[in-house]
């Protein structure tokens, strides 16, 4: 049994670097609980068949002194065949998963963008498609760890030849988001304007939202008001978030300067400084009051 047993180990300690070199993760970016069960799976994987190949050649006329290696070349064949298989599934979904988790950590983020741009650039090559799908996957992650601007080129940078209307309108309204993160209005209006109205309802109550706030950094605060209607936001913190700072520029453009303040101290109670960031900047009527309750409370947490 020690040939299966040098197999096992030694096929676990392949697979981890195995799925670090598939994932286009790199090594060190592999959380430890990764890599041990890659270790952990690899090498049962050999030793259970190995063992099982071991008992069934014992009931064959092979010669006993050959059993032990025949067994274990049968365990490491057949793990790693298993090991390739397991690297290839979804290996581009699980690579942009890990360095999405990645972007969250600062001592990791650049590493992880790297890696991210070169999983997108082998993408691009082999199959748009694929591209295109990653990158509206990684979009989220790219603006939650502060990185607007890579995020912003990534949708930009998709070819509008190979997008499907559905990926269309996810671009679109990421983009017009990233637009409006860099205060340039006109280009979040062009990118909304590209989406086919109406769309699925759940994007819709967004594109609503955005358009109000073009209209109330603009100052048309009746149009805004009119635009944003009734929509229903119990349900979605968020949106509720995007109403409540459309509400604030609106009664701030107006003069209302109390009722605004009571907007953004609840939207500050309800989404943190990240939410009154977002009143900052497109620049509006209430960003300058957004601005003055963000130096009031420097330490508070988004």
């Amino acid at each position: 049994m020690l040939p299966t047993l040098a197999a096992a180990a030694l096929l676990g300690a392949i697979a981890p670097f195995a799925r670090s070199l598939a994932w286009g993760v790199p090594f060190g970016l592999l959380s430890i609980a990764t890599v041990l069960r890659s270790f952990a799976g690899s090498a049962l994987t050999v030793l259970v068949v190995g063992t099982a190949a071991y008992f069934a050649l014992r009931t064959t006329p092979m010669p006993p002194e050959e059993i032990p290696r025949t067994a274990a070349a049968i365990g490491g064949i057949i793990g790693f065949a298993l090991l390739l298989s397991s690297v290839r599934r979804m290996r581009h979904v699980r690579g942009l998963s890990i360095l999405c988790q990645r972007l969250q950590e600062d001592d990791a983020k650049d590493a992880a963008m790297q890696s991210l741009g070169r999983l997108f650039d082998r993408a691009r090559r082999s199959d748009p498609q694929r591209h295109i799908a990653l990158v509206l996957m990684a979009t989220g992650p790219l603006t939650q760890a502060g990185l607007w601007g890579e995020a912003r080129h990534e949708l930009r940078d998709l070819d509008d030849a190979h997008l499907t209307e559905p990926q269309s309108v996810l671009r679109n309204q990421g983009l017009a988001t990233c637009e409006l993160h860099f205060d340039d209005a006109d280009a979040a209006q062009r990118a909304i304007d590209r989406i086919k109205r109406p769309t699925e309802p759940s994007i819709e109550v967004w594109l609503v939202a955005m358009e109000a706030l073009l209209m109330a950094v603009r100052g048309e605060t009746e149009r805004a008001l009119t635009h944003l209607g009734a929509q229903d936001t119990a349900d979605n913190p968020s949106l509720r978030a995007s109403h409540r700072l459309v509400q604030a520029h609106i009664y701030a453009a107006r003069g209302d300067e109390e009722a605004a303040v009571e907007e953004l101290t609840t939207l500050s109670r309800e989404a943190g400084r990240a939410g009154l960031q977002r009143v900052v900047r497109p620049h509006g009527p209430a960003s300058a009051l957004a601005e003055r309750l963000l130096n009031e409370s420097p330490t508070q947490s988004g």
